[in-house]
């Protein structure tokens, strides 16, 4: 199957930057405009849905913060097709961005231990420091670690096996220091400023996620730091009170650590749906965009759409020599293919209970929403209206609705029970049986005959 996903690798993000394909260039502009703003240390949230694009908004933010900076070793070329994509210079003001991944670090111990582990990592394979500064790094680093993490015997947890309140205090006072001198070695070099970008923070375990928050407001909040955490907000707040309860305001607790809220944009889906092939004038791919555009589906979600229909149904609806639907109820079946089967597909992944109701017969607006726009309204016409019946009022003919047709053919498959004399059901050009729903869900399921996994 062919995999329309686009990864966040550092090639990637290039591309989609340079063909501006997310449509997110200029708010990545805005967006750095926004941190030059900043005249002291702040914490700012990137809210957005799952499978928004945040990831790769943070990321490419990373790649045009760093290429501005002239301080960097970023090779020149990457820096010259950032900078032309977005009409930036370098800027004098020489932030430095780190990238964090809060979920694939959630099993450490400690969190900040490996937050400043990480940046040391990050600045050390990025940035060419001189010879001494990487070393006080990387040296006041370890020290950070030895103390958060207890490996060192004489740090921070015998001070807290003592009963004496002044070593402890002490020990803090320590911490603080050493956490000071690092980032001072680090800003030293390269840059005035260090933005750490934190991602994946609502996925990760609760304990985690709390405690890295409050570390970073405790030991880490300085005037030169700006922390950039890409959360969804709403599953932040499941998790904050998961850890506190499910009566604790997690709102106003998470408003204790942001002073900027920014919500992320939807992309622009013209362009990714080139990516996608999506935008041909095809009758498929048009109930294929009709049906991300009412549900609102995020770029994750879209592509996984994609894969799965057209695995399921792409190449029978092309194929006109291996796929025959010439016999009596070929018109219906391919019908289905086209119409019914990417709806099952596509609420089958968004909302299961969405889903149920619709393949039991419950609730045929998903179907009705999709099909009565004005786009497929002469296709409707053309299909499903009998001789004797019309959209408009017309002497001899029997007046119906777009939406009182599709229903029709919605009850044909889902609803209509089949015995006796009513073993079948036409309506206009096509002519649907008992078998109906079996041949949705089977095809849906994308294990049957008309399934092609090398689409």
């Amino acid at each position: 199957m062919k995999n329309f996903e686009i990864m966040p690798t550092e090639e990637n993000l290039i591309t989609t930057i340079e063909e501006d394909i997310l449509g997110r260039n200029k708010e990545l502009i805005y967006f750095y405009e926004l941190l030059l703003a900043q005249s002291m240390g702040k914490i700012i949230a990137i809210d957005g849905r799952w499978g928004s694009g945040k990831t790769f908004f943070v990321k490419q933010s990373i790649l045009m913060i760093n290429a501005m900076n002239p301080r960097s070793d970023m090779e020149k070329e990457k820096k010259d097709k950032i900078l032309n994509s977005i009409g930036a210079e370098e800027n004098e003001n020489a932030d430095l961005a780190i990238y964090y991944d809060a979920w694939k670090n959630d099993n450490d111990i400690d969190p900040i231990m490996s937050l400043i582990y990480e940046i040391s990592m990050q600045i050390g394979t990025t940035y060419m420091l001189e010879h001494d500064i990487k070393k006080n790094i990387f040296e006041t680093a370890a020290a950070i670690i030895e103390c958060v993490s207890g490996r060192n015997v004489k740090g921070i947890i015998n001070s807290l096996i003592d009963d004496n309140p002044l070593l402890k205090f002490q020990e803090q006072k320590e911490l603080d220091e050493k956490i000071k001198i690092f980032l001072t070695g680090i800003l030293a070099e390269r840059g005035n400023r260090l933005i750490i970008f934190i991602d994946e923070l609502d996925r990760c375990k609760p304990s985690f996620a709390v405690h890295l928050l409050e570390q970073i407001k405790h030991y880490l909040y300085d005037e030169r730091i700006i922390f950039v955490l890409s959360v969804n907000q709403e599953e932040l707040q499941y998790t904050i009170k998961h850890f506190y309860g499910n009566e604790f305001d997690a709102s106003r607790y998470l408003d204790r650590f942001f002073d900027l809220k920014i919500t992320l944009s939807p992309a622009d889906k013209k362009k990714f749906y080139n990516k996608l092939e999506l935008n041909e004038d095809d009758f498929l791919k048009k109930i294929m965009q009709q049906f991300i555009n009412n549900h609102n589906m995020e770029l994750r979600e879209v592509i996984h759409f994609c894969v799965d229909v057209r695995a399921a149904v792409y190449k029978p609806i092309y194929d006109n020599v291996n796929f025959d639907f010439s016999f009596y109820d070929g018109n219906a079946r391919k019908f289905m293919l086209m119409c019914v089967v990417p709806i099952v597909i596509g609420l089958r992944m968004i909302d299961i209970s969405a889903y149920n109701k619709f393949i039991e017969g419950e609730n045929p607006k998903p179907m009705v929403n999709i099909l009565s726009v004005e786009e497929f309204v002469d296709w409707i016409i053309s299909r499903l209206l009998k001789e004797n019946e019309s959209l408009e009022k017309e002497e001899g003919k029997i007046q119906v609705t777009v939406e009182e047709k599709i229903i029709d053919i919605y009850n044909a498959i889902f609803v209509n029970k089949y015995c006796g004399k009513e073993y079948q059901k036409t309506i206009g050009k096509y002519t649907f049986d008992a078998n109906a729903k079996n041949f949705v869900l089977s095809a849906a399921s994308m294990l049957s005959r008309y399934a092609d996994y090398n689409i």
